[in-house]
């Protein structure tokens, strides 16, 4: 898997703004319909699933777009991604507000937060050890 990674950060720019554009345009289709899981006690609602996902892949594209050659980043641009990476999360909720059939949810809102904050987690535990395995070999 490191060595997946280290192959894909040349192409993270890239993958950043595809996936972007995907949920700009994702959150533009109007009336989109709520997957659920029905049981004898309670409906599963799966679309937090699906935010928790989308936006973990969103923060760990931008993190390793914006993340040195030696994986490693300071913590003011850590913070500063964070920063940003949440006010898109809330400015996506509010976009589909002017979307004909779609609404503002603040579960979405903490679905994609959720996502944001897991990516954040793997992402220092990951770039830290390859940026151990970085220093090494050099």
């Amino acid at each position: 898997m490191i060595r997946l990674i280290i192959w894909c950060k040349p192409f993270a720019r890239y993958f950043l703004t595809v996936w972007i554009i995907t949920i700009i345009s994702v959150s533009s289709i109007p009336s989109i319909p709520t997957l659920k899981i029905h049981t004898a006690m309670v409906d599963i609602r799966l679309d937090y699933l699906m935010h928790i996902c989308e936006y973990g892949v969103l923060a760990f594209m931008a993190f390793l777009s914006f993340t040195g050659n030696e994986f490693k980043m300071s913590y003011r641009k850590f913070i500063l991604i964070s920063l940003c990476l949440i006010s898109f999360a809330i400015l996506d909720e509010f976009h589909q507000k002017l979307i004909p059939g779609r609404s503002f949810n603040v579960s979405d809102i903490i679905s994609n937060i959720l996502g944001i904050l897991a990516a954040l987690m793997f992402c220092m535990v990951v770039f830290r050890v390859i940026a151990q395995k970085y220093n090494r070999t050099n």
